[in-house]
Formats: C-alpha cells, sequence, structure tokens
C-alpha cells in the first residue's frame, strides 16, 4: 500500500531527479562496454600478492581487497585466456575470427501478471519463464592498418533467441522471413564492410547506432535488462555509410548517411535520406571523457524526427566508474506536430575483484506525449497503450565471472510511473499497475 501512494511516490521521485542532476565529462558510446580502463592509474596495486592460508584474499589490493573480499576464494579470481571456438583454417588464413556467446535467463515479477508480461519492460519481457535470449555468432575481419596505409575488413552478425524480435529492422530484412513463432526469432543485426585508410574508416552495410550507451550485444553489458532510453528512446540500427576519423588520442569524428533509423527497405516510397554523425573526446589521462551522437531521419510520411545523445564517463580510480547518459529526441509530422522525449541516466561500477563487480542503475525517462513506450509481443495486455509521463528506474546488480568464458548477472530493478492525468492503462501487471519489483539474472557463456 506504501508504494502506491501518490505522495511518497512523488517524494521519492523528487530524490531520483535530485541526483540526477549531477553531471560530470567521461567516455562512451554504444561501440564501448562498462570497462575501467587501467592504464593512466596513479593508484596502482603493487605486483606481489595472494591467497592467505585460509583461502581468502590478502595482501595487496589487486588480488580483490575490498567490500567483500574477505569471504570470497582466491582459486576463481585468476586471470586467464578464454577458451574460443576454433576458426575453420579458410577463414584463418584470411583473417576472419568466428566466436559468439549464447544467453539464457529468467526474470520474475512480484505482481504475477495474468498475461505473464514483465509489463513495458522488453528484452527479458516474460515473466517466470526461462528464455534463450541470444544464441550470437559472428565472423570479424578487422581492418588493421595501423594508421598507415590501406586495409579492408568487415562484420557479419547471426542471433536466434528471444532478444531478436527486438533488433529486427522494421521493413524489410527480417520481416520478409516469414517468422510465426512469438517468442523466438532470426535477426541479422550486422553485416558490412570496412575500408580503411591511415586514420580514415569507411563503413558501408547494416550496422548498430552509435547513440547511446547500452548495447545489444549482452556480454558488454553490465545488466541483464535494459534503460528505457535504450528500449524506446534511441534507433538500434542503421542502414547506409559512415565515415569515421580519429585526429588524434583525444578525438574521433564520424559523419554518414543512412536509411532511416531501423530500417533496410523503404518505408514510404520518398527514398528519404537521413544523417547520422557524431563526436567523442579522450582526456589525456583517460580518466574523462565524452561521446556526443546524432541522427536525422524521415519516419513515414513527412515526419522528421531528430535524435540525439550525449554519454559522459569519469574513470574515478582503477575500480569504479560513474556514467551520465542524456537523451533528446523529437519528431514532427506533416501536420506540424511534434511528440518529445528525454531522458538521463546514472550508472556507477565498482569492480570488487576480478571475479565480482557492483552496479547500479538510476533512470528517469519522459514520454511527454506517449509515442514511445509501449508494451511489445502478442497477448501483452499493455501492448500499443500510449503512456503520457514519467518513467522512474532503479536497478542493482552484480556480474559475476569466475573465468574469461562465464558471467552470471543477478539484478533487483525497481520501476514506477507517474502519468499525466488519467490513462486507460497502466504500464505494468497487465494494465493494473503503476509501479513494479523484478529480479532477473541470466548466464552468459562466450566461445
Amino acid at each position: 500500500m506504501l508504494m502506491r501512494n501518490k505522495a511518497w511516490k512523488h517524494a521519492l521521485a523528487g530524490v531520483f531527479v535530485l541526483a540526477l542532476t549531477t553531471q560530470t565529462f567521461g567516455q562512451s558510446g554504444r561501440t564501448y562496454p562498462p570497462a575501467l580502463s587501467t592504464s593512466y592509474l596513479e593508484d596502482s596495486a603493487p605486483a606481489a600478492c595472494g591467497c592467505g592460508t585460509d583461502g581468502t584474499y590478502s595482501g595487496c589490493d589487486s588480488c580483490g581487497r575490498g567490500l567483500f573480499s574477505e569471504w570470497l576464494p582466491c582459486d576463481p579470481c585468476r586471470a586467464d585466456t578464454p577458451y574460443e571456438l576454433p576458426t575453420p583454417g579458410f577463414l584463418a588464413s584470411r583473417g576472419v575470427d568466428f566466436g559468439g556467446w549464447i544467453e539464457a535467463g529468467a526474470a520474475v515479477v512480484a505482481n504475477r501478471p495474468v498475461d505473464r508480461y514483465n509489463g513495458v519492460v522488453t528484452f527479458a519481457d516474460r515473466n517466470a519463464e526461462p528464455q534463450l535470449n541470444q544464441l550470437w555468432f559472428f565472423l570479424d575481419k578487422p581492418t588493421e592498418n595501423n594508421g598507415c596505409g590501406w586495409a579492408w575488413g568487415g562484420h557479419v552478425d547471426f542471433l536466434f533467441g528471444t532478444d531478436a524480435r527486438f533488433t529486427e529492422a522494421i521493413d524489410g530484412l527480417e520481416s520478409d522471413w516469414n517468422q510465426t513463432h512469438p517468442f523466438y526469432q532470426v535477426a541479422m543485426p550486422q553485416f558490412y564492410l570496412d575500408i580503411a585508410y591511415n586514420d580514415w574508416l569507411l563503413r558501408m552495410g547494416h550496422f548498430y547506432t552509435i547513440l547511446g550507451y547500452e548495447v545489444v550485444q549482452a556480454p558488454e553489458n553490465f545488466f541483464y535488462t535494459h534503460a528505457y532510453t535504450m528500449q524506446y528512446g534511441e534507433p538500434f540500427t542503421h542502414t547506409g555509410m559512415l565515415l569515421s576519423r580519429k585526429l588524434n588520442d583525444q578525438w574521433a569524428f564520424s559523419v554518414g548517411l543512412h536509411r532511416g533509423n531501423d530500417q533496410f527497405d523503404d518505408t514510404d516510397g520518398q527514398d528519404a535520406i537521413g544523417f547520422l554523425g557524431g563526436a567523442n573526446w579522450t582526456s589525456r589521462n583517460e580518466r574523462l571523457g565524452l561521446a556526443f551522437a546524432l541522427s536525422a531521419d524521415e519516419f513515414g510520411p513527412q515526419t522528421q524526427r531528430v535524435i540525439f545523445s550525449t554519454v559522459a564517463t569519469w574513470n574515478i580510480s582503477s575500480r569504479s566508474q560513474y556514467v551520465f547518459q542524456w537523451d533528446w529526441g523529437n519528431a514532427e509530422d506533416a501536420n506540424g506536430i511534434d511528440s518529445q522525449w528525454y531522458g538521463i541516466n546514472q550508472y556507477f561500477f565498482y569492480t570488487i575483484n576480478p571475479c565480482w563487480k557492483f552496479g547500479t542503475r538510476l533512470e528517469w525517462f519522459r514520454d511527454s506525449d506517449g509515442t514511445r513506450v509501449t508494451g511489445i509481443g502478442v497477448g501483452n495486455q499493455v501492448a500499443g497503450a500510449s503512456f503520457p509521463g514519467d518513467f522512474y528506474e532503479i536497478s542493482v546488480g552484480l556480474n559475476w565471472s569466475p573465468n574469461a568464458n562465464i558471467l552470471v548477472r543477478p539484478e533487483l530493478r525497481w520501476d514506477w510511473y507517474d502519468s499525466d492525468g488519467s490513462v486507460a492503462t497502466l504500464p505494468y501487471d497487465s494494465g493494473d499497475r503503476d509501479d513494479q519489483f523484478l529480479f532477473g539474472c541470466d548466464f552468459i557463456l562466450k566461445f
């Protein structure tokens, strides 16, 4: 009853938004996982360290002395080389790498919705139902020219699982493959060719966006679930070309053209071309950085859309990292009517030891006109509903990686929604609630 009291919810929302007003600078982007860089650190631990006689860490910080280090065993937390599937000889001889991962998990919400959907939470959207989220294979040939001369490369991704339906192009490509299963489908989220000359790189094909912080590839995210900004506020893929230039160790720029956000074929027959561009800055000591990216395209006949994302990262120490993200989007239809959405995310990560990491995510996402957030899935009772107002979300989780191939990500998440007036359907519990507690956990095996 307490959490359904509006006064308490608005008080908590006020504290939450106040916390979001603190900004800092850093680096990230959709192509970078939330990993810590240690090349700049003044506080590096001494090389000598080891396990105590009782089998727990002792001696130095690099062996993991931290928040929970006294009870963590030493042996699993070791630096080792991941096992990789053998690449066929005809590919290896041409510099092509073959690999992938398998991700499976489950999410349970306290409300026990009758439609078995976790409301407007996508990806891990089925309640109390184990899911094969991602069976992922890739072929990758990096463009290695060391900043001098010509080189070429490319990348192809193949995805099967419950995540595929969220990453498919909205027209063309996967939509033409006659996929009838409501949850398990196939997607090819990336296939592109890279041509490099000195510090220039030209990417042509179908590729992931440069906007935002979280990515589709499960091993590169800290959390099992995703932020609203990633699910509803940003594009996933583009089809076109992107030209990038690394000026120096501090600055890099990119500019390109595309067919539209999450599009493969032409939507309205007008062959509209969109713009994609961005800039990245990194401080000399690699502690601070900033990434900005923008996409402008036509979404349907005479509907213009602009989305930008700013991601800042502060590597506080060898163990801790803070990330701040601000997204904003606007769409204008043929009648001049605007719809807007925007949000702020904050992340904090702390490396306890080589096996364990702790992370939090705080988010505020505003869907001003109820045009972005909606349920997805056959039988989801909130699918297609409009939710003008504010979405808030707090996630707390751990990452356990006993070796380089295994990653386990337990997560506790609380969502709540404040509407702009009365709404016919609420976003959680089959349309009956405006808040939700969720526990999720997944297992990733990389190969």
